[in-house]
This record gives structure tokens, sequence and C-alpha cells, in this order.
């Protein structure tokens, strides 16, 4: 019989496979994820602002609907996952975490997410942002420094960021040396609008427990504005499911992890933090040159051990 096409699923149709499936390995991540431009205050926040009038001419004019249509193309005209058709997903793991850090010219962006912070006594300032003018962007809270960013919104996301954060001392270590330049940032995200309420009433007094002040005003709750164009963007495959990320100064994915850390992967989180953290140190102009020197000399120290492990087995395999 002549073969039957069928359409390779993207999108939502990715996260109807199964999540646990023991024969299914994931794979590496090989090339950024992230959108193609930088984030913005206001950005994502998830309401419709407009007055009736200009819903209205909004959807009488053509060119815009062509618009809009042109930016979303743009936006996913190659998306990561999207080329990943048989997707599934082990114990909530949809990709293994990048070994090196991606090379910040070739990197993209963390997207800006809205929500409020776990600060009590927080200023109201835009009224009619779904949260009470308590609000607030997160790209504002990542700018000018690097970011161990963890997003989940659930117990079980919850305890797979741990396994990155709370059980791997050695990153604490690093942010407690490097805290003039890195800091956390805590994003976590429901969409359900019961459920997020519960979090916000009676959830974020034990969130707050053992955070600073200043901790908490990195400590985002948010329940809008995250699209499914920005959740295939960052790899936010598993809605179910925790991630952590490396995001510099300027707002760039630089390494992403997901679901539980294996111990390859918590190692190369620590080397992609202290990596960051020194070139945080670094004047910008200066930071091609000396990081492209220091990648060179990281090669042939690797292409040195290669050399050394070839030749031991070869004189054991002569013997």
């Amino acid at each position: 019989p002549p073969p039957v096409f069928r359409p390779t699923p993207s999108g939502p149709d990715l996260r109807k496979k199964r999540d646990d499936d023991e024969d299914f390995t994931p794979y590496p991540l090989s090339r950024p994820i992230g959108m193609p431009n930088p984030p913005h205050p206001g950005e994502n926040i998830g309401l419709d602002t407009r007055g009736w009038r200009e819903k209205r001419d909004d959807f009488h004019n053509f060119e815009k609907h062509l618009e809009r249509r042109a930016r979303m193309t743009k936006q996913i005209a190659k998306p990561y996952f999207r080329d990943w058709s048989n997707m599934r997903f082990h114990k909530g793991k949809v990709f293994v975490a990048n070994e090196r850090l991606f090379r910040g010219e070739h990197a993209l962006f963390f997207p800006n997410f809205y929500g409020r912070t776990l600060e009590k006594r927080a200023e109201r300032l835009q009224s009619g942002d779904g949260y009470g003018g308590l609000g607030r962007d997160t790209c504002e809270a990542m700018a000018g420094k690097v970011s161990v960013v963890s997003l989940g919104g659930n117990e079980w996301a919850d305890r797979q960021v741990a396994t990155w954060t709370k059980e791997n001392p050695e990153l604490e270590a690093v942010l407690k040396e490097n805290g003039d330049v890195a800091q956390r940032v805590w994003i976590s995200y429901e969409e359900n609008w019961a459920k997020w309420h519960i979090l916000n009433l009676f959830g974020a007094g034990n969130l707050r427990k053992g955070l600073s002040l200043e901790e908490q005003r990195r400590f985002f709750l948010v329940r809008r504005g995250l699209s499914e164009i920005m959740k295939e963007a960052i790899g936010l495959l598993n809605d179910k499911g925790g991630y952590v990320y490396l995001v510099d100064q300027e707002c760039r994915i630089r390494w992403a992890g997901s679901a539980e850390a294996e111990d390859r992967e918590k190692e190369w989180m620590v080397r992609g933090l202290k990596r960051l953290c020194q070139e945080a140190r670094v004047p910008r102009e200066k930071r091609v040159d000396f990081f492209e020197r220091e990648e060179k000399l990281e090669a042939a120290v690797d292409d040195v051990m290669e050399g050394h492990v070839a030749e031991s087995t070869n004189e054991g395999a002569k013997a």
C-alpha cells in the first residue's frame, strides 16, 4: 500500500506524549533556546488593555492582522523543539542540559514574566495590571546580573528544582562568593485561577521562610501571560515539570536544565555559573577576545587529555 502522510506534530501536540517512558533518553541541548528579542518591562502581562473601539478598529484592520501574523511567523520560523517530532518525557525530563554555555553572541533571550512578588509591603504601582497594582517585571529584576532562574509551579516541579539548587552545595557556594554579580530568581507559574489564589493567600508565607527581603523581591508569582510560543521557545514543553536557567546580565539564556538533575548536569551548571561570573567582571569590549582565548585553551587541554587516554588504551592493547 502507498505510504500514508502523517504531519509532524508541533506545539501543544508534542505535549500529548507519555510523561514517563522508560525507553526514552532525552537529548542534550545542541543549540540556543529562547526568544529572538530582548525582554522589556510591561511585556506578557496577559491582559488586553485596549478599549472596545480600539478592539473593533483592530478587528477590521486587515494590515494589522498581516503584521501580527508576520511577527508570529518570524518568532516560530525555526523553533528548537518543533524539530523533535518524537517528543517524549522520561520522569518529566524534556532535555539534558548543555555541557558548555551557549556563546553570548548566539544566545537567545529569556522572556519577561509579569507577576507579583513575595514582598509583603510592596508599593502599588500600575492599576489594572491584574495583581492589584503589585505586578512586577522579571526582566527588571534580572538586568545587570547573572541570574540562576528556577521555574516551576507545583510540588513536583519544586522537588525537581531542588535537585539542582538545594542539593547542589557547590552552586550555593559560587552564588555566595559572587553575590556582587550573581543572584537567584524564582518564578512560580500557575495558570489555574483557583490554585494561584490558594498559593497567593496561604502558600506565600511558607515561601517567604528563609528568604531575605531582597530575595522575596525576586520571587515572582505569575498566573498569566505565558503563550505557547514562549513555552516552546524556552523548552517548557512539560508544564508540570521544573526548569532551571543560567541567564546572563543581558537576559540571554546561556544554559538550561529540566526535571531532576543528573550529577554531570550539576557539574556543568556550576562550571557555567563560574564562567558567567567571570564574564560579568570583564569589560564588554574585551569579552570576545578574552573568552576566545579561554575556549582555545580548554580545547587544547581536552585534546591533550584525549591523546593520553588513546595512548594508554593502545599500550594496554599491545600488552
